[in-house]
């Protein structure tokens, strides 16, 4: 129960860190737009103000120069600005001084709803004399700024009003559904497994208790040696439950380990594009294109986010039947996961394909084997502080043999112990770091499910751990 609350927990909290992430990315893009059509509003009226002074006065003495504002605001029209004019009130209606929309066609259907349907707001804005903005209901992505220009006496001369896109928030924020999805999917499978193997926690308690009652009926009828041989047994087993549960444990305090460290490098670069786009709305800079590659670079993050999830559902998912693969697709899967728990180790690994025969087995087992290798393989070389740690993976044909070679720089393993590691609970480690199972499974699902053998030898190097697979394996 408490590492289901402890699991919960930590759960709502990245929830709630990501949620407030979320959030503040919204506010600032809208925010850079904001600021971006202020600036193109005060662009326009101090060029109106150079040029013409007064435009109400100069187009009642001039009204030719209509065409040429008209032409000016024009500019100011793109995919993302789709109505640029100006207004003023005579205490009775809005009219119009000038219309950027020199489409015909624009100009029509904008002259057909000119009237504000939210007259309100003009009014608010002419009375408080400071800028508004609010959305449309045109697809959802289009926003009106009114902006006031004051005369000399302080007074609203006339309005510049402008519909400006908010598509590139809309565009931000479908990807960051993406990516909360993506998160919701992992907690869930997170909180899942906790609550999964605290159940199987619970029942192997509830099968404790049972086998001890039973055991002291059998203490009470029988206090002869055969009653002292069944008591030392049970403290056997018990040792072995104990040992099993620090190996599922450790099984899964590595998966935990293994997501994490695949998920931190893209978590960083999406908090870094993040930061230089508040840089850049902080300097008031506006390139499209670097935004476009910033968020292209988050949509790639959040995909390799989502990979991530997927490569960890069918690692540890059993296999039921035999398949056809070949080893480049085993071994990138394997190196999928691994590699960024050893590039954090500074751990080199490289490997030497030369096998392209395809070979029937159960995939994920033997997978399950090359990543228990592996993770030993860093374990030593971490522990005994190896310059240039590296493990080197090699798999080649010997005839009708496929061979897989795993290897390391970290002295080898000691003469005394080579026959003993197979063996169930032996381990070289302390406790904190090992059970000494995960050489027994391996050599069992290698002999057993996969129908070969593994043995282990040393090279100038280190450790050299070799499986031998037939090619024609049924």
């Amino acid at each position: 129960m408490f590492l289901i609350i402890v699991m919960f927990l930590f759960s709502m909290v990245i929830w709630i860190t990501f949620k407030n992430v979320e959030k503040r990315i919204s506010e600032d893009t809208f925010d850079f737009l904001l600021k971006e059509v202020k600036s193109f509003s005060r662009n326009i009226e101090r060029y109106i103000l150079l040029k013409y002074g007064n435009i109400k006065v100069v187009l009642e003495k001039q009204p030719k120069l209509r065409s040429e504002l008209d032409l000016y605001l024009s500019t100011y029209i793109t995919s993302d600005f789709k109505n640029v004019f100006l207004t003023y009130y005579d205490g009775k209606f809005f009219r119009v001084i000038g219309d950027g929309s020199l489409n015909p066609k624009d100009r029509f259907d904008f002259n057909e709803r000119f009237e504000p349907t939210r007259k309100d707001l003009w009014l608010k804005a002419i009375k408080t004399k400071k800028p508004i903005y609010y959305k449309q209901d045109i697809k959802g992505v289009w926003t009106t700024y009114v902006y006031p220009v004051l005369d000399n006496d302080s007074k609203v001369s006339y309005l510049i009003v402008i519909d400006f896109s908010t598509e590139p928030l809309s565009y931000i924020d479908s990807n960051l559904i993406i990516l909360k999805k993506s998160l919701f999917l992992f907690i869930s499978v997170l909180l899942l497994s906790v609550v999964i193997l605290s159940i199987f926690l619970f029942y192997d308690i509830s099968r404790q208790k049972k086998m001890q009652k039973l055991l002291d009926r059998l203490k009470e009828l029988n206090k002869t040696l055969e009653s002292r041989v069944k008591e030392e047994v049970e403290k056997s087993r018990e040792k072995d439950r104990q040992l099993i549960m620090q190996s599922r444990l450790a099984l899964m305090g590595e998966l935990l380990s293994m997501i994490a460290h695949q998920w931190r490098q893209p978590l960083n670069v999406i908090g870094g594009v993040v930061a230089d786009m508040e840089m850049d709305m902080m300097l008031n800079e506006n390139n499209p294109q670097k935004t476009k590659r910033n968020l292209e670079t988050i949509k790639k993050m959040i995909k390799h986010l989502s990979s991530t999830i997927d490569d960890f559902r069918k690692f540890y998912r059993k296999d039921n039947e035999k398949r056809e693969v070949d080893f480049d697709e085993i071994l990138q899967e394997v190196l999928n996961i691994a590699s960024s728990s050893l590039k954090n180790k500074n751990i080199k690994i490289k490997n030497h394909l030369k096998c392209k025969q395809k070979i029937k087995t159960y995939p994920n087992e033997l997978k399950q084997v090359l990543l228990n290798l592996i993770k030993n393989a860093e374990d030593i070389l971490i522990e005994r502080k190896v310059d240039n740690p590296k493990i080197v993976i090699e798999i080649f044909e010997n005839d009708d043999k496929c061979i897989i070679e795993v290897k390391d720089n970290g002295g080898g393993v000691d003469e005394k112990y080579k026959d003993k590691i197979f063996e169930p609970y032996f381990t070289t480690k302390n406790e904190k770091n090992g059970t000494g199972l995960g050489l027994y499974m391996s050599k069992n699902i290698v002999e057993q499910r996969l129908g070969g053998e593994i043995l282990q030898y040393n090279d100038e190097e280190g450790a050299v751990f070799r499986i031998v697979l037939s090619k024609d394996a049924k």
